[in-house]
């Protein structure tokens, strides 16, 4: 499973970036990078409830062959079509499979390697998406720079049937008949879908829930952010598409080693501790990013960006997975994903509209200042908040039955 699934990050990384080139060169400015980005949020949006129930309720093996075979149509349809309102097209039916993909594999992953593993094994995940993306990167802007965007596409292609052979090659399974014993203890009105199920669920967690609400604002953030970044990076720096992807690369890089010390990281106590870090030094990079004079300093800021992003993200993962039921976790998963790329719909827009204005010197250190606000918000508001882990009712049950 991992290796196929590290393939499709490889690819993912590649895509990516080969079309915000796409719609760079073509002309489609700030508002045509932010419309890229909605096609794809949009779908992991309004799919979060349906998706949710999906991953909790049906087989995952069927769910993720199906699911994976819609992006490999829509990778196909990206590098056959290249005029944007294509690209955006085929995006968003790529995304509408990954929206169910992604919370069908993050739940079944406890299961496959024990909830007591899954502090390691976000945290190879993590590593792995990072390495994933460097090699994307830089492949990205060699293969965009010497072959064109399709054969960038095409390559992603690929990757995303891997996984689908991933898919039907794994033993370990959940959802449909292999879920009758648990759904025997659980209420009626789960079997029907509700766009918020997962967001009603992750309340009952004070801890999460409060993370949750504010990281949003913080995505919000960081997304605004991304939408200038290639300009920052080709118009106010003159980097060549070659470079702009090295130096997502840098990126990856540090984000490598931020994975790998978050993932040593065994209490939710000291996760918690690590989120805070984690964003902390992200928005301080960010903001550092935004002035930085040579294409060096700010593969230096990316490196830094990196480290403390890729630490806050592996260190947030065991707290969404393991706190809620593991019946649940598919819908929390979709709702965290989903409401996530709602934030990111609103700063691309905000992005878009802002970015021409001001610049995208101005967008990252503001960008910087506003999310280093929000983490201190985030911080207060955990003051003297009781972060003992969620006992789940399957580890409940039994232990009220022998009383």
């Amino acid at each position: 499973m991992i290796p196929a699934l590290t393939i499709s990050l490889v690819g993912d990384s590649l895509a990516m970036i080969a079309l915000i080139l796409r719609v760079h060169d073509q002309g489609g400015g700030t508002s045509g990078i932010a419309l890229l980005m909605v096609a794809f949020a949009l779908p992991t949006v309004l799919a979060m409830g349906v998706a949710g129930h999906i991953a909790d309720r049906f087989d995952s093996r069927p769910v993720l062959m199906v699911s994976t075979s819609v992006q490999v149509l829509a990778c196909a349809g990206l590098a056959s079509f290249g005029n944007r309102w294509s690209t955006y097209a085929f995006v968003v039916l790529l995304q509408w499979g990954q929206a169910v993909s992604s919370p069908t594999w993050g739940a079944l992953t406890p299961r496959i390697a024990g909830d007591e593993d899954m502090g390691r094994v976000i945290s190879l995940q993590r590593s792995l998406l990072a390495a994933s993306g460097i090699a994307g990167a830089a492949l990205a802007g060699l293969l965009v720079g010497t072959h064109g965007t399709a054969t960038a596409l095409w390559v992603d292609c690929g990757t995303f049937g891997a996984v689908v052979l991933a898919a039907g090659l794994v033993r370990t399974r959940r959802g449909g008949r292999h879920e009758a014993s648990r759904r025997c203890a659980e209420p009626v009105d789960v079997a029907r879908p509700h766009t918020f199920d997962g967001l009603r669920i992750l309340r009952r967690d004070s801890l999460i829930w409060l993370i949750f609400c504010w990281t949003i604002p913080f995505i919000i953030v960081l997304e605004g952010v991304n939408v200038v970044e290639v300009f920052l990076v080709r118009d106010d720096l003159g980097a060549s598409p070659t470079t702009y992807g090295l130096l997502e690369a840098f990126f990856g890089t540090g984000a490598v080693a931020g994975s790998w010390a978050a993932g040593r990281l065994a209490t939710d106590d000291s996760r918690v501790r690590g989120v805070l870090i984690g964003s902390a030094g992200t928005a301080l990079s960010i903001a550092f990013a935004g002035l930085a004079p040579t294409v060096a300093v700010l593969a230096v800021c990316l490196v830094l960006l990196g480290i403390f992003n890729g630490g806050a993200n592996t260190a947030i993962g065991p707290l969404y997975v393991l706190r809620p039921a593991e019946a649940e976790r598919g819908r929390v998963l979709a709702a965290i994903n989903g409401v996530s790329r709602a934030g990111s719909i609103l700063a691309l827009g905000l992005g878009g509209l802002v970015g021409g204005w001001l610049g995208p010197r101005v967008i990252f250190v503001a960008g910087g200042v506003c999310a280093l606000m929000v983490v201190a918000a985030l911080a207060w508001s955990l003051r003297g908040l009781d972060r003992t882990p969620r006992l789940p009712e399957e580890v409940l049950a039994p232990a009220l039955g022998a009383a």
